[in-house]
C-alpha cells in the first residue's frame, strides 16, 4: 500500500514501525472487509465467478477472499483465481450434498464402483479359464534360486559417460570409444575413485568415489541390474550401454540370503510368475481371435485429451475410436470417462508416456473389454452382496475425503493432512455449508489448510449438481484482488 504525500501521511511517518505496520494492516482487512460487506448487502457488482449448489461466489467476495488470506508478495494469477473458483464448486456441491443426505446414500457412484466390479468379474473369470501347474519340485527351486538371486543385495561402483543431448551414432560411438579407454586404464591398475571423480558424468556417485551404494535386484535400469548381479566381487564390467550412456561397473560386494531364508516366498513368485504366463496367454488369445486394432492417430488423440481434459465432447468427437475390434469399439468418449473418475496424475502419466507405453496402454483397456465381453457369454457377473459392498466402500470412501477437507462429521481425520488441528477443522465445519466452504478456502488461500483433491469424486458431483464457473470473470477477479490490496 502507497501513502499519499500530505498531512496524513507524515503523521504515519512519524509513527513507530511496528505501529505504521499494525495500522496499514488494519486498514487493509478494513477495505477488504468493506469491500466483502457490500457485495453480500448489495448482492451485486461485477457478477458471480461461480455458482453451485444454489449458491454463487461473487467476484468481489473471491476478491476479497483472496485478496484478505494470500500471503503478502503472492500475486493473485490466473491460476490462483481458477483454483479457487473450481475448490469452490467442487467443495460447496459436496457441502450441500452432504447437508442433504449426510450419508450420501442418495448419490449414484456407479462410475467409480465400476472399476473395483470389473476387477471382481475379471477375477471370477480367471479362476475359471486358467489352469497352471503350480507344484515346484525342490531341485527346480534351486536352480532358479541360484540362477537370480532373489533377495540378493549389491554393492557397486560405477563410471558413467552419458550421451550427449539427441547424441548422433558417430557421437555414441565415440563415448563407447571413451569407455573402453577408461575400462584398459582400470585393468591396468588404476584407482576407480579416481576416474570416478574425474570423468563420471553422475555427480552422486562421482563425490563418493564412484559408488552406488547397496541395491537389491531389479532396483536399477535392467542393463545396470543384469550385468551387475552377473558379476563377480571385484571384477569390472565391459561398458554397459544405458539410456543415459555407457556405465563401467564393478561389483564391490554381494549379501545373498539363504535359500532356507526365502525358499517359501521365492516358490510363492514362480507360482505367481505361472498364474500371470498363463493369463497373458488367454488375453492374447481373446486378442488375437477378436482383431484388437489401435486405431489411426490414437496416440495423438488420447496425448490432446489428457492435454486439454475436456469436460464434454461433441457427439462426433466423443465417437472417434481409439480401438477396434470384432463387434466393439472403444472411443474418445470411453477415455474421457475413465480420465474423470482417475486419480490425479492420470493425465500427467499419460504426456509423460512414451509411443510404446501409450500403446501398451491403450490396448490393455481394450484387453480388458474383451474379457468383460467374455465373462458376460459365461453368465459371469458380480453377486448383490459384492456389489453392495463395493457401493459402500465408495461411499464411506468420499466421507473420509470430506472429513479430510473440513466438510464431514470427524473434520479431524481422513487422510491428505486436510486439517490442521482439531479446533481450526472444528471452526471450519461449523455452520453452513456456504459458511464452511468459506472458511476452508481462506485457511487454502493462507497456507494453513492442504488442498485436498476429489479426484474421481468431482466428477460424481459434477454430473449430479448445478454448477458453473464464468471464465470471463476470471480476469475481473484478479483486477479487483489487486485493487482491493
Amino acid at each position: 500500500m502507497k501513502i499519499r504525500d500530505g498531512s496524513r501521511g507524515m503523521g504515519a511517518g512519524r509513527q513507530p514501525a511496528d505501529k505504521r505496520r499494525a495500522t496499514l494492516s488494519s486498514d487493509r482487512r478494513a477495505r477488504v472487509a468493506l469491500a466483502a460487506m457490500a457485495t453480500f448487502a448489495a448482492g451485486c457488482g461485477p457478477g458471480s465467478l461461480a455458482e453451485a449448489g444454489g449458491e454463487r461466489l461473487g467476484v468481489e467476495e473471491a476478491a476479497a477472499l483472496i485478496a484478505e488470506h494470500a500471503p503478502p508478495g503472492l500475486e493473485a494469477d490466473e491460476q490462483m483465481v481458477r483454483i479457487v473458483a473450481e475448490l469452490w464448486v467442487d467443495y460447496t456441491l459436496l457441502a450441500t450434498r452432504l447437508e442433504e443426505d449426510s450419508t450420501l446414500a442418495s448419490l449414484d457412484v456407479g462410475l467409480v464402483t465400476e472399476q473395483p466390479l470389473q476387477e471382481i468379474v475379471i477375477a471370477r473369470l480367471r479362476d475359471q479359464v486358467i489352469e497352471v501347474d503350480t507344484a515346484i519340485a525342490d531341485a527346480e527351486l534351486a536352480e532358479r534360486f541360484a540362477l537370480e538371486l532373489p533377495g540378493a543385495r549389491a554393492t557397486a561402483s560405477q563410471i558413467l559417460l552419458p550421451f550427449p543431448r539427441g547424441a548422433t551414432s558417430r557421437q555414441r560411438d565415440s563415448v563407447l570409444t571413451a569407455a573402453r579407454g577408461l575400462r584398459g586404464q582400470l585393468a591396468g591398475g588404476a584407482d576407480f575413485a579416481t576416474l570416478a571423480a574425474r570423468h563420471s558424468g553422475d555427480p552422486g556417485s562421482a563425490r563418493a568415489g564412484g559408488s552406488m551404494g547397496a541395491f537389491g535386484r531389479g532396483q536399477m535400469l535392467a542393463p545396470i541390474d543384469a550385468a551387475v548381479f552377473a558379476l563377480q566381487p571385484g571384477q569390472l564390467s565391459e561398458p554397459v550401454e544405458s539410456p543415459l550412456g555407457y556405465h563401467i561397473l564393478r561389483l564391490d560386494a554381494i549379501a545373498i540370503p539363504e535359500l532356507s531364508e526365502i525358499g517359501g516366498e521365492f516358490r510363492a513368485l514362480i507360482q505367481q510368475e505361472r498364474l500371470a504366463e498363463a493369463e497373458a496367454g488367454f488375453i492374447a488369445e481373446l486378442d488375437s481371435l477378436a482383431g484388437l486394432t489401435l486405431a489411426a492417430g490414437a496416440l495423438e488423440i488420447v496425448r490432446a485429451l489428457a492435454r486439454s481434459s475436456p469436460g464434454r465432447l461433441t457427439a462426433r468427437a466423443a465417437g472417434r475410436p481409439l480401438l477396434t475390434w470384432r463387434d466393439g469399439i472403444y472411443t474418445a468418449g470411453d477415455f474421457v470417462e475413465l480420465a474423470r473418475v482417475s486419480p490425479d496424475g492420470f493425465a500427467a502419466g499419460i504426456l509423460e508416456a512414451s509411443d510404446q507405453e501409450l500403446e501398451a496402454a491403450l490396448r490393455r483397456l481394450g484387453q480388458q473389454e474383451l474379457l468383460m465381453a467374455e465373462a458376460a457369454a459365461r453368465g459371469l457377473e458380480p453377486t448383490p452382496a459384492e456389489t453392495d459392498s463395493v457401493t459402500a466402500a465408495a461411499r464411506g470412501a468420499i466421507l473420509e475425503r470430506a472429513a479430510a477437507i473440513g466438510l464431514g462429521t470427524d473434520p479431524g481425520s481422513g487422510e491428505g493432512g486436510g486439517a490442521t488441528d482439531s479446533a481450526e477443522a472444528g471452526s471450519a465445519s461449523a455452520g453452513p455449508p456456504r459458511e464452511r466452504v468459506q472458511a476452508i478456502l481462506a485457511e487454502i488461500v493462507a497456507g494453513r489448510r492442504e488442498i485436498v483433491p476429489l479426484a474421481g469424486i468431482t466428477f460424481l458431483l459434477r454430473e449430479e449438481g448445478r454448477w458453473r464457473i464464468h471464465e470471463q470473470r476470471i480476469a475481473a477477479t484478479i483486477d479487483r484482488v489487486r485493487r482491493l490490496r
